[in-house]
Parts: C-alpha cells; structure tokens; sequence
C-alpha cells in the first residue's frame, strides 16, 4: 500500500470514528432523543459501552492521524 491509499485508509476511518463517538455521546447524554430517532436500536447502556469500547481505537487511529506529517513529510514544501 502506499502512502496516498495509507492516508486515505486512515481518514476515513477517524471520520467514521468521529460520527460513532458523537452518536454514542449524544445516546449518553440525551438518551430519550436519540433512543426516539434510532427506533429504540441505541439505548443509553449500549451508548456508554460502544463510547467505552471505541476510545482506544479512536485515540489510536487519531494519534497515527496526527503523526503523519511526522511520519510522511510533504515532498512539495515551499521555502519562504
């Protein structure tokens, strides 16, 4: 794989993290709302174990995010 399909890879997947950890946040904090608009699929005890369950996946997934420009510099960088 390449960097270009790598990176692409790794975006997608921390959106998808991202709207799963709102989603699971939101079942949390406003359970009656979302357990309404998810037809009683996403109660507030399956809220808090899939918020539980994602923040190692999405801390790690964030963190390769982050490190990128560390990991792959840019190879068209202008100098001032």
């Amino acid at each position: 794989m390449d960097r270009k399909t790598t990176k692409k890879i790794v975006h997608i997947t921390l959106l998808i993290l991202i709207f799963l950890v709102i989603l699971s946040g939101l079942g949390i904090a406003y359970y009656p709302s979302i357990e309404f608009i998810t037809v009683g699929l996403l109660d507030k005890t399956l809220s808090f174990q899939i918020h539980n369950i994602l923040f190692l996946p999405f801390l790690l997934i964030l963190l390769i995010h982050l490190f990128f420009s560390w990991l792959w510099p840019k190879d068209n960088i202008l100098e001032l």
